[in-house]
């Protein structure tokens, strides 16, 4: 594989980076994209499906981040296929795009791009308002190489136009505006409390826990960062538990829930044990250190 530059453009959930996508593309000479489960090749679908086809929010997320193998093989495939120097990938956060490169065997990604550095605070807004008001969202190939993934749906076609570069003529091309299913439902609202749940349940499982003290949830545009308290059993086990409950809580999480897990910090308090009696004791870990 020839790839030697993998690109990311970041912005939250409804800020145009898939309309801003073909832009970032042309101005840094990069002519494969990866967008929402598609692999997209100067205007062509090489391989996947939009997760615009999906009919629920969650399993859209999903289909972005590549959850199922057989779709991130297809992928793999494509880009082995086509064999192109350079890709840009989009996502919600840095955590997104770095999964999504794993996922792909990529090399790492080498420039962000973020979606405030290539789009005016008003341009943000209106395509926010456009996917607040109106379930608005774009794929950045023509309606043609879609239309097979969205049977059924109301498509328009949009054509782009990018300023010329010197000794270039000038670039056109077409965009996709589909209003998927899970905009036109209605909206998946998860609360931070129903985060917590999941994450208290998750962590409890991991071997070496003894109880869960407290769990903290701050989940913005579909990114979440959970921080876990716990007590742990005196256990040979206890050692690896805190990386153990950031892999689980950020992988299973994940599959539960359609939220990007950016972050997963655990706090051991306190160490629990049994004297020789049998009785519970609970020492801090302060204490344990002191010995």
């Amino acid at each position: 594989m020839r790839i030697v530059e993998i690109y990311a453009l970041v912005g939250s959930s409804g800020t145009g980076k898939s309309h801003r996508a073909m832009t970032v593309a042309y101005e840094h000479d990069i002519d494969t994209v990866i967008d929402d489960g598609l692999l997209v090749q100067e205007g062509q679908k090489i391989a996947g499906s939009s997760a615009k086809g999906e009919p629920t929010a969650l399993k859209a997320v999903k289909r972005a981040i590549l959850v199922d193998p057989e779709h991130a093989l297809e992928l793999k495939e494509g880009i082995r296929r086509i064999q192109p120097e350079k890709i840009l990938i989009l996502g919600t956060s840095v955590k997104m795009v770095d999964r999504i490169a794993a996922a792909l065997e990529l090399p790492s990604i080498c420039h962000y791009f973020f979606i405030e550095d290539v789009a005016t605070e008003r341009e943000i807004a209106t395509a926010q308002a456009l996917r607040k008001n109106y379930g608005m969202h774009v794929i950045p190939v023509p309606v043609v190489e879609v239309k097979d993934d969205l049977p059924g749906y109301l498509m328009n076609p949009l054509r782009y136009f990018l300023s010329k570069k010197p000794g270039q003529s000038q670039k056109s091309g077409e965009k996709t505006i589909v209003q998927p299913k899970f905009s036109a439902v209605g909206k998946l609202i998860i609360t931070n409390h129903a985060l917590a749940q999941m994450s208290q349940f998750i962590a409890g499982n991991v071997a070496g826990v003894a109880k869960i003290n407290k769990t903290t949830v701050n989940a913005e545009s579909g990114n979440a960062i959970i921080s876990i308290e716990i007590t742990g059993h005196m256990v040979p086990e206890l050692r690896r538990a805190p990386q153990n409950i950031q892999m689980d809580v950020q992988e299973k999480l994940t599959l539960l829930s359609g939220i990007n897990v950016e972050q997963v910090n655990v706090l051991v308090r306190s160490i629990e044990h049994r004297s020789s009696q049998g009785a519970g004791k609970t020492d801090k870990i302060e204490q344990i250190h002191k010995e």
